[in-house]
Formats: structure tokens, C-alpha cells, sequence
């Protein structure tokens, strides 16, 4: 199924452009501007746009990489060093001093009010007899290192993890196809063609418009004949899927209106076409060819032969389908 808001967001490209990560101070990542044209049904604004993408209708180009929390997803790790031994990020790099007596310690034990004396053999010392070089020095344990350990702490909960645990994110920029254009205009001419047939039969139909349940839900088309107390919901599908039918025949239920699927490709799941063989569920084919119409025929996922409408089918092609009122 493509939602209202998904089919608005893929319709924006073709003015926009593009939609580009928006990567925040903190290093979170959003698509701030798909996540405007989606609704609330909808999925992740990311997981959208990679669909798209899977499904040849979006284009995406390498941005960036960011790294996630696997403990609780948030974005925007920071990088810290440990010591080797107890993992304490308190490991802080030192200048340290090696005398030739074999004791080696961080600066601050060698100085003394007239210069350096080693703290192991008491001697005063000149330059010539120690030897300076930076080490990580460990603030909780006894631990010197020349190498610490790398490691990526999370803003939110504070875990750290090597860095090789964190999850990686690939951020693309995206844009339309030329496949995507011809997909899009064939979803829209659907919609289009659905709303001017019912208009045909007197209902009054808004595209594109928010439907009101116990929860507000958008609908691809809303027809309504006020008089007789009609009301139809038009859902526009590539393939209708058992699952997606089912939710939005439970939704026109709940708001009193009869559900009517379009398939763009001509095919629905096997369980929807059982189940539009009763008056529950009107589902049309759109054919493109010529000027574009609805029809009553469609094939299903486990037969390529065409599905052989049932007698409802045929006694209400073309949406002709009996109101909740007895009315056609």
C-alpha cells in the first residue's frame, strides 16, 4: 500500500528535489522534512525513504555515516580513550620521566623546589641524566600505557563500547527516478479516476483529505452522498496485501463506509480477492491504457489466470456497489 502521506511525500520531489539527513549539534540524524509531509500512521521517515529506494521509485547518493548506541539506539556517540587494564576513561596522557637509576613516573614526582630529584634514589638531577616522553597514566589504578584503548560513549544512557559494537547508519540523499515519475503518475491517474467516477454517481469527493474516527486517519479519496447517507473510502494499492486490507476495512467499518481497494498492477493477494466476493469490499483494477478506467477484473498472487468476478462483482462493476441505504 502507498498512504496518502507517502504518495504526497513522493509527489513533493518533483519540485524539491531532494530530501537531504538533517544531522543535528548532538550528531542525531532526521529527515525533518519528509517527516512534515508524512502522517501519523505512517512508518519512520527513514525506513520510508529506503523502501522507496528498494523499490526503484527514490534514488540515494552517499551523504555520511553515523554510529548508534546498541544498547538504546540513540545517535551521536562521542569518542573516548580507557585504560587497557580497568577500563576507567580517567587514563590521561603525561609527560613522564625515566631516570637512570631505573625508575620511571609521571613529571610531577620528579619536581622539586630546585628543579627535578628522582623520588626512588633521592638524587637531584640534571637534564642529561633523565629521560622525558608522554605516556597515559591511569587516575584509578597503577596502570602507565603508551596506547590506550578506544572506546564510544552514548549522550543518553552513558554506556561505552568499542567502537566496532556501536550500529552504523548510512545517510543518503535522495531524489527521484525516472521510473519514480512514470510510478508516481500512475498512483495519482488512479486517484483521479476514482474520484471522478463516484462523482459521476452523484457523490461529492475530496482527495487527499483527513477522515474522523476515534483518531483522525487520512484517505486517499472520501466520496460521500449526504442526501442518501452514503459514504465510500477509496485506498490506492500497487498489490493489496491481506494485512493492509484488513485494517482498512476495519477502519471504514468503524466510520460507516464502504471500502473500495484500487490496484495499480492489477493483482491483490488471494485473500483479498476472497474477500471482495461479497459486499464487504469493492476492489477495481486501473488500466491505464487509453484514457485510464476501473475495472472489476484482477489477477491474484497464487494464480496468473484472471480472477473470475463473483456475481456482486458483476452486478457492480465500476464502484456500482449497493449503499449501506439500499441505494445505487
Amino acid at each position: 500500500m502507498v498512504s496518502p502521506g507517502e504518495l504526497r511525500l513522493i509527489d513533493t520531489l518533483l519540485e524539491d528535489g531532494a530530501f537531504e539527513p538533517d544531522i543535528s549539534d548532538d550528531g542525531s540524524v532526521s529527515y525533518s522534512a519528509v517527516a512534515e509531509l508524512l502522517d501519523e500512521i505512517d512508518d519512520d521517515p527513514a525506513a520510508v525513504l529506503e523502501r522507496f529506494a528498494a523499490r526503484g521509485v527514490l534514488a540515494d547518493e552517499f551523504v555520511s555515516k553515523v554510529y548508534v548506541c546498541p544498547e538504546c539506539a540513540t545517535e551521536g556517540l562521542q569518542y573516548t580513550t580507557v585504560c587497557p587494564a580497568c577500563g576507567d576513561p580517567r587514563a590521561i596522557e603525561t609527560t613522564v620521566l625515566e631516570h637512570v637509576c631505573g625508575y620511571t613516573g609521571p613529571e610531577s614526582e620528579f619536581e622539586s623546589e630546585t628543579g627535578y630529584r628522582c623520588p626512588e634514589c633521592e638524587q637531584d638531577l640534571e637534564s642529561v641524566d633523565i629521560e622525558k616522553r608522554l605516556q597515559y597514566s591511569c587516575q584509578e589504578c597503577p596502570e602507565s600505557f603508551d596506547v590506550p584503548d578506544d572506546r564510544l560513549r552514548c549522550r543518553e544512557c552513558s554506556s561505552m563500547f568499542p567502537p566496532l559494537e556501536a550500529i552504523e547508519r548510512v545517510l543518503y540523499r535522495y531524489t527521484l527516478t525516472a521510473g519514480g515519475e512514470e510510478w508516481l503518475a500512475r498512483q495519482q491517474a488512479a486517484r483521479q479516476t476514482a474520484a471522478e467516477v463516484l462523482e459521476e454517481r452523484r457523490f461529492e469527493t475530496e482527495i487527499d483529505t483527513t477522515v474522523d474516527d476515534e483518531t483522525s486517519r487520512q484517505v486517499h479519496v472520501l466520496a460521500e452522498d449526504r442526501l442518501m447517507g452514503d459514504r465510500r473510502i477509496v485506498s490506492i494499492h500497487e498489490t493489496p496485501a491481506t494485512e493492509t486490507i484488513d485494517e482498512f476495512c476495519a477502519f471504514a467499518e468503524s466510520i460507516d463506509a464502504h471500502p473500495v481497494v484500487v490496484t495499480t498492477s492489477g493483482t491483490v493477494e488471494a485473500d483479498v480477492a476472497r474477500r471482495a466476493e461479497n459486499s464487504e469490499l469493492t476492489v477495481l483494477t486501473f488500466d491505464e491504457s487509453g484514457e485510464g478506467t476501473l475495472e472489476p477484473e484482477y489477477e491474484t498472487t497464487e494464480s496468473v489466470g484472471a480472477h473470475r468476478p463473483g456475481l456482486f462483482e458483476r452486478l457492480t462493476a465500476a464502484l456500482e456497489v449497493t449503499g449501506r441505504n439500499g441505494r445505487q
